[in-house]
């Protein structure tokens, strides 16, 4: 897994078209020119944490997500760190 930057702008080109809205009025949204988001979305330019931040937030995703395309899994993630507490736990009670 990598960021490439075409996939992310694919991405973010997705986003904006499933809310209906057009290049310019992402641009006005977010604050940038029209210009840029065109590149942005093409994976021509990359973009400000900051932005990237501003985007997860205005469509409702993770980072990861528009970066990487895959969604952060919160459940698996804590089951996992309880699996590792649980050995640890298990592990301090053998000394």
């Amino acid at each position: 897994m990598y960021y490439n930057p075409k996939d992310s702008g694919m991405r973010i080109a997705n986003l904006r078209r499933k809310k209906g809205l057009t290049q310019e009025q992402l641009a006005e949204k977010l604050n940038i020119s029209t210009s840029n988001l065109g590149k942005l979305e093409r994976g021509l330019q990359g973009m400000s944490i900051d932005l990237l931040i501003e985007i997860g937030i205005f469509f409702g995703v993770s980072t990861d997500y528009i970066l990487l395309g895959c969604e952060i899994q919160p459940n698996a993630a804590k089951a996992e760190l309880d699996s590792v507490i649980a050995q640890l736990t298990a592990l301090k009670q053998k000394l």
